[in-house]
């Protein structure tokens, strides 16, 4: 499979003189979908109520993909989390895509480079449960969706 990249475009706010803002995420090519509870996503837009360093807006314009995947997958809808520990301030992202089948995947990572190498799907997966189970330990956690 070629290396697939995820283009997301964010919706022009008037104080960048209506350019769009994007994010690029590398595909995760992993054997088995990294499905996540449709439910983690309802508690943490709850937690962004009670929560100053959560928040949850709706600013996807549309999701480009970049490069030949195998699969002709379709996606309802995506989401992005972008999050930051507090322990080493590291900015890391995960594209959320939603499959008819299968519910929300992790799709894809931000950023992609070589420290990428090392993440495994189980280790992605054991993050993203830590953001929803300790959201205490990060500084900053994001929700946007379409």
């Amino acid at each position: 499979m070629d290396s697939i990249i995820f283009k997301v475009i964010f919706r022009a706010q008037e104080q960048f003189e209506n350019k769009n803002l994007t994010l690029s995420f590398k595909h995760l090519a992993v054997e088995n979908p990294l499905s996540i509870r449709a439910k983690s996503i309802l508690e943490l837009k709850k937690l962004s109520e009670t929560n100053q360093h959560i928040i949850n807006f709706q600013n996807i314009e549309e999701v480009l993909i970049i490069g030949n995947p195998e699969d002709d997958i379709k996606y309802n809808y995506y989401l992005v989390i972008l999050f930051s520990l507090k322990a080493d301030g590291k900015k890391t992202g995960y594209l959320i895509g939603n499959i008819k089948k299968l519910g929300n995947v992790i799709i894809g990572v931000w950023p992609f480079n070589i420290q990428f190498k090392d993440k495994t799907g189980k280790k992605i997966l054991e993050t993203y449960n830590d953001i929803i189970e300790n959201p205490l330990n990060y500084s900053n956690i994001c929700l946007i969706s379409q």
